[in-house]
């Protein structure tokens, strides 16, 4: 079962909510899982879902999937994920891609601006012969780094199959981690072989493929989502990914207690007014990212039956165990104790 890193909490990983509240429906569908449950089984809030330039802390997308984990017992969960991606996950990304002039263009598009749908890893391309290879770089390792890298790899594949007329398969897929024990699923999507315990993560595919015509190739939308693409990577790190920004100072500084405003702005080179109006921007105050941090950590120590409550606390950046408990009973509803028989 998938263990979750809390050191995760430093970096600043994150993934598109839109994606999420694109390929999650159907997801949970194919499981029979009832969303509003595992929702809130995962301290999420439905709200967020709804918020299309919203991004979710890596920590917390995790989170949730290890609740669908937990649920189905499922392994290949990253690829079934990968399965339901559509143009429209992507948001202006997918829109770049759809009205590409070709599939080349679009390849070209979806390396450049990638971080606008998850910047939980990075592609990079590869001309080998008459042959094309996309290779996926996570920095995630163990079972986190087999589940994002499924879904990646299966979304390129799912999305490409989307972009063209004529039926299209990559020449092979390839996986670094060991082979599942059903492999079939994975040729019938692919449509290709699938090579397991591979020297590289990734797709490779003859390069005459990269001439193909897109279907909705628009070259007026073209140019559109072009600027607004640009204009939106432009402004990530200082503005979209902020938050996440934020939490990963956050998170350095909470082992030597409750960390403030003034000490962040610091580290992130900012006066304490412009942070704050940057996270109102937002829609959030310095607070509630504290308190979302706490959360999210929380739930993943009290996994670790290693860790007494008192430790969590100070980890925590409590000065003491009381404060976490009244914290937690906010949060959840109930004693950390009682949120830990459950888990």
């Amino acid at each position: 079962m998938m263990q979750i890193d809390p050191s995760l909490a430093g970096q600043p990983q994150s993934l598109s909510a839109a994606y999420l509240a694109s390929v999650l429906p159907e997801v949970l569908q194919h499981y029979g899982l009832d969303q509003a449950a595992v929702l809130a089984q995962a301290g999420i809030d439905p709200a967020l879902l709804q918020r299309s330039d919203a991004l979710l802390p890596l920590l917390d997308a995790l989170r949730l999937f290890l609740v669908v984990l937990e649920r189905t017992g499922d392994a290949g969960l990253g690829f079934e994920i990968g399965r339901r991606v559509r143009p429209r996950s992507y948001q202006v990304l997918g829109y770049a891609v759809l009205s590409s002039a070709t599939l080349g263009e679009a390849v070209e598009r979806l390396l450049r601006f990638e971080k606008l749908a998850g910047n939980v890893g990075r592609t990079e391309m590869r001309r080998e012969g008459d042959s094309v290879c996309l290779h996926w770089h996570c920095p995630l390792a163990g079972a986190p780094q087999r589940f994002i890298t499924e879904a990646a790899i299966t979304g390129w594949v799912t999305l490409g199959q989307q972009l063209v007329d004529v039926q299209v398969a990559p020449q092979r897929v390839c996986f670094r981690h060991e082979a599942p024990q059903d492999q079939d699923r994975y040729r019938d999507a692919y449509g290709c072989p699938v090579v397991f315990a591979a020297d590289f993560d990734g797709v490779e595919f003859d390069s005459a493929l990269m001439a193909l015509p897109l279907t909705n190739a628009d070259p007026g939308l073209s140019g559109l989502m072009e600027r607004e693409a640009s204009a939106l990577l432009a402004d990530y790190d200082i503005g979209t990914n902020l938050v996440n920004a934020v939490r990963s100072q956050l998170y350095r500084m909470l082992a030597d207690g409750e960390p403030g405003i003034e000490g962040v702005a610091q580290r992130m080179g900012l006066a304490v007014r412009t942070l704050q109006a940057r996270l109102r921007r937002q829609g959030v105050s310095f607070q509630e990212v504290l308190d979302g941090l706490r959360r999210s950590l929380a739930e993943i120590y009290l996994r670790d039956a290693r860790l007494s409550l008192t430790e969590i606390a100070l980890l925590l950046g409590f000065a003491e165990q009381s404060s976490f408990t009244r914290a937690f009973r906010r949060w959840r509803g109930m004693s950390p104790a009682a949120f830990r028989q459950q888990t």
